[in-house]
């Protein structure tokens, strides 16, 4: 099925990144500084965890990060709207039926996804980088248990139109990558939940 994905991006344009002067150099580079080493211990503890199989994700399942309010302000997201092919996992074309019924059963379900690469925007792009790249480094990881890295994928929110609905899927992490030079954004995800 050929549709449009919405994909959530932060706006770095809303004054989030806005220091209230400018910089010098130095400045930037004590700010940096200070902020990594008030955080370090949490990041060694983390990777540290990582390499011994100890999932990071918390009771809340919540991603474990710096709790600290003021070093995380709330971010300002964007929808983009970018074009997509869905399959279901034989690689078989979805329609409005497949969706539906997941969303009536309120079931997990695995979706392949493949991005138009020519439909998504420098922002965009580089959010779905980084989290694929997150998501292959725990997938290739032979040293954890499959359940520890199924608990430590990065799950994520989006969105898809389906005929004139818009279908939210929920805490989707990526399981598979299938991205090639010609489909740099082709995927395998698994879906907790979808919404209408």
């Amino acid at each position: 099925m050929k549709t449009k994905f919405i994909l959530p991006v932060v706006d770095t344009e809303s004054g989030k990144f806005d220091y209230g002067r400018n910089l010098s150099k130095e400045e930037y580079g004590d700010m940096e500084y200070e902020h990594f080493r008030r955080t370090d211990r949490q990041v060694a503890r983390f990777v540290d965890n990582m390499a011994r199989g100890i999932s990071n994700v918390d009771n809340g399942r919540g991603f474990r990060e710096v709790r600290d309010a003021a070093e995380h302000p709330d971010l300002k997201f964007d929808n983009e709207d970018i074009e997509v092919l869905l399959y279901n996992a034989k690689f078989g074309e979805v329609d409005e039926e497949f969706f539906m019924s997941h969303v009536q059963k309120g079931d997990m379900f695995i979706l392949i996804v493949n991005i138009n690469p020519d439909t998504i925007s420098g922002n965009g792009e580089s959010e779905l980088r980084y989290w694929m790249r997150d998501s292959i480094k725990v997938i290739e990881d032979n040293s954890l248990p499959d359940e520890v890295k199924l608990r430590s994928l990065q799950g994520r929110n989006y969105s898809i139109m389906v005929g004139d609905k818009e279908v939210k899927l929920l805490n989707c992490r990526m399981v598979q990558n299938f991205s090639d030079k010609k489909n740099p954004f082709k995927f395998a995800i698994i879906v907790e939940k979808s919404i209408i």
